[in-house]
């Protein structure tokens, strides 16, 4: 019969062992390779913010092709039964291995090449989103469930929505297609998530899990949409404004018309007054005699 001793060791073997090590340790240096390459090549003649969105443009390139497949079991294997869901497989735990790996990279980079970026006092979501993301990623490594991580990773396409606004400069259109992306994902599909795992499995820590994410969405959506109001707001003070004065154009030509007469004007005018007096003179001077 074996010593009751040593079940603490045991168990605290079993609490520092972290599953699928080899897998993981494989992903993050293939994608610490990956990222460092491309941000070293891609990025040599950019600024500050085309820097900074960089890897968040990769990664999210990345992870929305990478949840389609789970995506795709969820409606048409699993036909939206959540408890149906196959568990992690190798792709999960390489796709979570990449997304830890450029949380902890694109921390270190913005130290050196994008820290006013990232580190931003009203955009401090940047440092939080990374850390909150790795301690995520850790407890579904941990707790053998990156499956579901990979499937919540369709948020991710409004992450790329918006990094190609930051590279590139930035349209209404993609405003717009950066709103939708963003309803129908982080906010429709993760309501949908935390409404069937709530009511249909029986694990509630994924529940609870979605939950706590969905206030930081909301607020963040929130943000967007006050800074487009106020941005439409302040474009309508300023035409307003503007309307109180001449436009460029309208300065151009008072100011044409406004504009001193050529000195040889003034000289045929005399010249003229002359010609005119002269004729007076010799008129005068027939009729008198």
């Amino acid at each position: 019969m074996p010593s009751s001793n040593k079940s603490p060791s045991l168990l605290s073997l079993n609490f520092f062992t972290i599953p699928n090590a080899s897998l993981l340790t494989n992903s993050f240096l293939f994608s610490s390779t990956l990222l460092l390459t491309s941000f070293i090549f891609f990025t040599k003649n950019k600024n500050k913010q085309q820097k900074a969105w960089f890897l968040t443009f990769l990664t999210s390139i990345v992870m929305t092709l990478g949840s389609i497949p789970f995506l795709y079991q969820l409606i048409f294997n699993a036909n939206w039964n959540v408890n149906n869901l196959p568990s992690e497989s190798n792709l999960s735990i390489i796709l979570v291995g990449f997304f830890m790996t450029y949380c902890i990279i694109d921390l270190l980079l913005s130290k050196f090449f994008y820290e006013n970026e990232i580190s931003n006092i009203t955009n401090m979501k940047g440092y939080l989103h990374h850390l909150v993301y790795l301690v995520l990623s850790s407890f579904v490594i941990y707790n053998q469930r990156t499956e579901i991580f990979c499937l919540m990773s369709i948020f991710e396409a409004s992450t790329l929505v918006l990094a190609i606004g930051k590279i590139n400069n930035k349209s209404p259109k993609q405003d717009l297609l950066y709103a939708t992306t963003f309803v129908s994902t982080r906010l429709l599909f993760h309501a949908i998530m935390i409404y069937l795992y709530f009511n249909y499995h029986q694990s509630k820590s994924i529940w609870l899990i979605l939950s706590f994410l969905y206030p930081f969405h909301c607020y963040w959506f929130y943000g967007f949409i006050r800074q487009k109001v106020y941005a439409r707001n302040r474009q309508r003070k300023l035409s307003q404004y503007n309307k109180m004065f001449y436009s460029k154009k309208e300065l151009e030509e008072a100011l044409n018309k406004i504009q001193p007469k050529p000195i040889h004007y003034f000289l045929e005018k005399e010249d003229n007054d002359s010609e005119v007096e002269e004729r007076r003179s010799n008129t005068l001077f027939t009729l008198i005699y």
